[in-house]
């Protein structure tokens, strides 16, 4: 597989249908794919999922957890050769599988086709935008810790004005087929809290009714809030990093972003 993806799979997509192995077809998940030349985003949120804009993770319900559970995000690096690609997962919402997540893409006139490989499924996508070709990825590398050492913290991919973000949980799940089933076996609100704070975002860069405005999240109350803000950032092409400035109460720490590829710094004003 190369490391580059066409130009026509760059942009932000929107599924139409997925239809699986056991012959059902889902038409209502909200499903957002944005793809650069390296990099990727995905949020799939159900259409079921309750309305927890106004709870946090302390109040969530066990059904409420449960509901949260259910839904499906991912990021990491795509890579593209004859006509397939395949998604190299380095954030995960459910837990990491062994089977690959590849698929064969071609047009059934305008709606693009994704025919899994390792696993049966068929998927029709759409193009929302193309990005006008500006492309741009960030990586939030991790540092070792006493749960583990992983690729990637968090990451950022934008298409034109659209953006999704993505923040790794800070333990590593247990093995299990589904995240449902890690919470069966909880018995802490902190395992709980942990296990569900995976954050996959999607938003506008400026196009919102505020810069960075996050319009759906696997975290229901961040849904309507601000990313970051603009002035919290400072691009340094020349060392290919954007620092980023968090407040923590009285505390502030810095984030060192690495540009993985860069477009035309609209989205951060450069």
């Amino acid at each position: 597989m190369t490391n580059a993806v066409p130009d026509w799979l760059r942009g932000l997509w929107k599924r139409l249908s997925i239809e699986t192995a056991d012959g059902q077809r889902d038409t209502q998940t909200q499903v957002f794919y944005l793809q650069t030349s390296s990099c990727f985003g995905d949020l799939r949120l159900p259409s079921d999922r309750p309305d927890l804009k106004q709870a946090n993770f302390s109040s969530l319900t066990r059904d409420d957890a449960f509901a949260l559970s259910r839904q499906q995000g991912f990021a990491g690096i795509a890579q593209f050769d004859q006509g397939q690609c395949q998604w190299v997962r380095y954030i995960d919402y459910q837990p990491p599988q062994l089977v690959r997540d590849i698929g064969l893409l071609y047009w059934q006139n305008d709606i693009l086709i994704e025919k899994g490989v390792d696993q049966v499924y068929r998927e029709e996508w759409y193009k929302v935008d193309d990005g006008a070709g500006d492309y741009t990825a960030l990586v939030l590398e991790e540092e070792s810790t006493s749960h583990r050492a992983v690729t990637w913290q968090a990451s950022l991919v934008i298409a034109g004005d659209y953006f999704i973000y993505s923040h790794n949980r800070p333990v590593a799940l247990p093995s299990a087929e589904m995240l449902t089933d890690c919470l069966t076996s909880l018995v802490t609100l902190q395992n709980q809290q942990d296990y569900l704070s995976c954050e996959i975002s999607f938003g506008l860069c400026w196009s919102g009714s505020f810069p960075w405005q996050i319009q759906r999240s696997t975290i229901p109350w961040r849904e309507g809030t601000a990313l970051w803000l603009p002035s919290d950032l400072v691009v340094n092409l020349e060392n290919q990093r954007v620092l980023q400035t968090i407040h923590q109460g009285d505390a502030v720490k810095p984030r060192r972003w690495r540009i993985q590829e860069w477009g035309t710094g609209k989205a951060f004003k450069v």
